[in-house]
């Protein structure tokens, strides 16, 4: 830290407080990010946000939707590509353009809700195995009301679980919006137990 200064101290040591507080406060600048633009006043800053340009940003697992089918952009979990149907989702050498998933309406939950999911299947060690992407009503397979969503990705058979990456919310006329939820490549660890069916799944960007 800079040492206070009085009246009468020496040029360096004014000069060099000096310095010391332009850097402080060079360093407490905001720095604007995609769609948000500053205003510097005499009495602070005002941000403003644009979410539509915010909403073009290029990030890993971007859903774009094109009547009832979905592409995506491309992304990893544990370092795997997943696919949907038989390709990956990116394309490959023989059919570089990507796959597209269909959207089912009868997909959709009472309350017309539908998730865009990556399943992960595991190995004997419970470490990534393969991995796909899927619409589901629910994150798992069981028929219960809203109240009943599982919050904790589930514990599906064959050593199976999903994550959510996109929600679509059905509209009326048959329309639907589509809400992300991933934005990052993701990373996934299993908490074992001595019973396979207390088994936790958890994902975080990575």
């Amino acid at each position: 830290m800079y040492e206070d200064v009085k009246t009468g101290d020496p040029i360096p040591k004014l000069a060099s407080f000096w310095n010391g507080l332009k850097a402080a406060v060079a360093r407490q600048r905001l720095l604007p990010g995609v769609g948000v633009r500053l205003r510097e006043m005499s009495f602070g800053t005002i941000i403003n946000f644009d979410g539509t340009e915010a909403a073009m940003w290029d990030h890993p697992w971007r859903a774009s939707i094109s009547g009832k089918e979905a592409t995506f952009r491309k992304g990893l979990i544990d370092g795997l590509e997943p696919k949907i149907g038989d390709r990956l989702m990116s394309g490959d050498d023989k059919n570089p353009d990507p796959p597209r998933l269909n959207i089912v309406p009868s997909l959709f939950a009472s309350n017309g809700i539908s998730l865009i999911c990556l399943e992960l299947e595991c190995s004997e060690n419970w470490t990534t195995k393969a991995a796909k992407i899927v619409q589901v009503a629910r994150l798992d397979d069981a028929e219960a009301t809203e109240r009943d969503m599982p919050l904790l990705p589930p514990l599906l058979p064959d050593r199976k679980t999903r994550y959510p990456l996109v929600m679509l919310r059905r509209r009326e006329g048959g329309s639907f919006t589509a809400f992300q939820i991933a934005y990052f490549h993701l990373r996934h660890i299993a908490l074992t137990s001595s019973s396979p069916q207390q088994t936790r799944h958890f994902f975080f960007p990575g």
